[in-house]
């Protein structure tokens, strides 16, 4: 049986090392591994981001992006090219991602209750020839007058927006799927005033060169780590061939 194994093992080290003869399939053969590629298209997507949804208008928005920079480097989700596209390619990360959280929770201040007004009658103002039958029976229109400090009062739905989606990654990471579920349903809810007011010809389109900014750069990571431990076999494999 342990001959049987060794074999089997040998067998498996041999196929190693002709795979990595020929090349085999990698993401190295790929055209998208120059950091330029999604460099490129990490800038058409803030172009048409920034059309789209304009630019981020609370502070929340940058802080999420760099602490989900941050998270994403450290996961090794992308990893960072070791030559000069380092910053220029972390930099346009992070104003995809803060343009990404400006769609999430962008909703600025609003005034829920701007509609809520009260008629009133006004004299209208007659002109300096008006006859004496205007003088005697004066003109009224109809206006509609806010109410103080229930017509103008503000929110701040960026605040309210950010509480639900912590609550939303709270209920996600301890697996609460309910909780998670109702809780991003009123955040979408919440977020229906603010995205409707976004140019959404643009934001599709820059929601699709996002999406394949970040699968380009998860692909440069997928080559950085398979890197080494093909090196690794490759070397095993021929200390095991002198061996015999």
């Amino acid at each position: 049986m342990d001959d049987l194994e060794q074999r089997i093992q040998n067998l498996e080290q041999e196929v190693v090392r002709l795979s990595a003869h020929t090349g085999g399939f990698s993401t190295d053969n790929l055209l998208f591994r120059h950091p330029a590629w999604p460099a490129a298209l990490a800038l058409a997507a803030i172009v048409s981001g920034v059309f789209g949804l304009g630019l981020p208008q609370h502070y929340y928005q940058p802080l999420f992006a760099v602490l989900a920079l941050v998270l994403a480097y450290h996961r090794r989700f992308w990893v960072l090219p070791q030559n000069h596209w380092r910053w220029p390619l972390l930099l346009l990360n992070f104003v995809l991602l803060s343009l990404c959280f400006k769609l999430l929770i962008g909703g600025g201040i609003t005034y829920p209750l701007d509609w809520l007004k009260t008629p009133i009658l006004t004299k209208t103002p007659l002109p300096a020839d008006s006859s004496w039958y205007e003088n005697v029976i004066p003109k009224f229109k109809l206006e509609w007058q806010a109410i103080p400090d229930v017509s103008n009062w503000s929110l701040n739905l960026s605040k309210v927006q950010a509480l639900l989606l912590l609550a939303t990654l709270g209920g996600a990471l301890f697996r609460f799927q309910p909780f998670a579920s109702y809780v991003a349903l009123v955040l979408l809810i919440a977020s229906i005033p603010s995205l409707i007011q976004f140019h959404w010809d643009w934001v599709v389109i820059f929601l699709i060169l996002t999406g394949i900014t970040f699968y380009i750069q998860s692909n440069l990571k997928l080559t950085s780590l398979r890197r080494k431990p093909e090196t690794d076999e490759t070397t095993e494999s021929s200390s095991t061939d002198s061996d015999r």
